[in-house]
């Protein structure tokens, strides 16, 4: 049987985020700017980063729930293709 070892996307967002805060953070600290042009560069790039991870958790939501929509569908479709053949087999019995 074959293993899925993909990342979800949910796992690999965060992983990326954590990422992007650290290489700004360091980035940060090594800028040539004051301390309070700093604190303000920090302070948008977490708007910035906040409104992208929103976006992301939107998207995932949207995504889940199509994906949910789906399998329900799908659900539903075996459940009376089960019925149809119990009626047919009952038929002949």
């Amino acid at each position: 049987m074959s293993e899925n070892n993909s990342c979800p996307v949910g796992g690999f967002l965060a992983v990326f985020a954590i990422g992007a805060l650290a290489g700004a953070g360091i980035a940060l600290l090594y800028a040539p700017r004051s301390g309070e042009e700093t604190r303000g560069l920090i302070a948008a790039k977490g708007r910035d980063l906040k409104g992208k991870a929103v976006d992301a958790l939107g998207n995932a939501q949207d995504f889940i729930g199509d994906k949910k929509a789906e399998i329900a569908a799908a659900v539903e479709a075996g459940k009376e293709a089960m019925r149809e053949e119990r009626a047919k087999h009952q038929k002949h019995a």
